[in-house]
């Protein structure tokens, strides 16, 4: 087994056998055969090991939110765009990047939080090859303590 097919393992499964424990439930958005996977969640939850080698910063203070695209039932390259509001109306930037993993492909964006957080957050997703965008919104707290 390769060792990026190992960390890839060890990604998902950090995901899974967090998202229980701490309630960072996936949410799945579907637009006719396109599924948009969304999770945001704080970066300190992910192993030490899993956020060295995606190089994401762990932090009680910063949250990150991963987006997959499919296409009838299988990974599809995308644009992906963002934002996020808090409640004071500050808006957040979202710069994602692009992670290829085997028939998956990942857009991670990272940002700063702070305890009790709400963010709004509205991205919009073009499907490679489609000329038509989505847009995807959803709210998450953070807790940083």
């Amino acid at each position: 087994m390769t060792s990026f097919r190992f960390i890839s393992r060890f990604f998902g499964l950090a995901l899974l056998l967090t998202l229980p424990l701490s309630g960072y439930a996936e949410n799945v958005t579907k637009f006719g055969d396109y599924v948009i996977h969304h999770t945001a969640l704080p970066t300190d939850v992910l192993l030490p090991k899993v956020a060295k080698a995606y190089k994401i910063k762990r932090s009680k203070n910063r949250g990150m939110l991963n987006i997959v695209v499919q296409h009838n039932g299988k990974g599809v390259a995308a644009k992906v765009t963002g934002t996020g509001t808090n409640l004071n109306s500050q808006l957040k930037h979202l710069q994602f990047r692009e992670i290829k993993e085997g028939d998956v492909i990942y857009y991670i964006s990272s940002f700063r939080v702070t305890n009790k957080e709400v963010i709004t957050f509205k991205v919009k997703v073009q499907p490679a090859g489609s000329g038509k965008s989505h847009t995807v919104k959803f709210k998450k707290e953070f807790y940083t303590n």
